[in-house]
């Protein structure tokens, strides 16, 4: 049986289109990494000004500190949806399971479009090893990640006109 969720009263318009134009801006013109584009167009759609934002979200580039896990993408959109049920529901037990589903629904999402969540997998690339950052900057960032940092943003709206209602 699922707990009832307290929430306060949000007036969130979401605009998937913005949003999606937002985060790609970020990423390829201000050339923010992925999971800092994702927090960073998230926070602003739902009306969030932090100082942090979106720097606290570079760690998550390159699947974590350019290890090649989950694509910064995923995790960055992860971190907008925490920070919309925050804000939506002041209560920690009740919006942690909340936060759980919206995240996992991004994740599997864009795991079924993509057939994996993994950085290395996806763009096809070691970031770690020498000469592996500059072949993304080279062309595989504007080749495959900015289609996925695309794809993420499009899910991060789909969840956050679901948090808002």
């Amino acid at each position: 049986m699922k707990k009832e969720v307290k929430t306060k009263k949000v007036a969130w318009t979401i605009d998937a289109r913005k949003l999606i134009q937002r985060a790609d801006a970020l990423f390829m013109k201000e050339c923010r990494c992925c999971g800092e584009s994702l927090l960073c167009a998230g926070c602003e759609a739902i009306g969030v000004r932090c100082d942090l934002v979106p720097d606290i979200a570079l760690g998550l580039g390159g699947g974590v500190g350019l290890q090649g896990e989950t694509c910064g993408a995923v995790t960055g959109a992860a971190l907008a949806v925490s920070v919309a049920w925050a804000k939506k529901t002041p209560l920690y037990d009740d919006r942690k399971m909340a936060t759980f589903e919206s995240a996992g629904r991004i994740c599997d999402a864009l795991k079924a479009k993509w057939g994996s969540v993994t950085c290395r997998k996806l763009c096809g690339l070691n970031l770690a090893r020498p000469g592996g950052l500059e072949k993304l900057m080279a062309g595989v960032k504007a080749e495959k990640c900015t289609g996925f940092v695309k794809d993420a943003a499009r899910e991060l709206a789909k969840e956050l006109k679901k948090i808002m209602n």
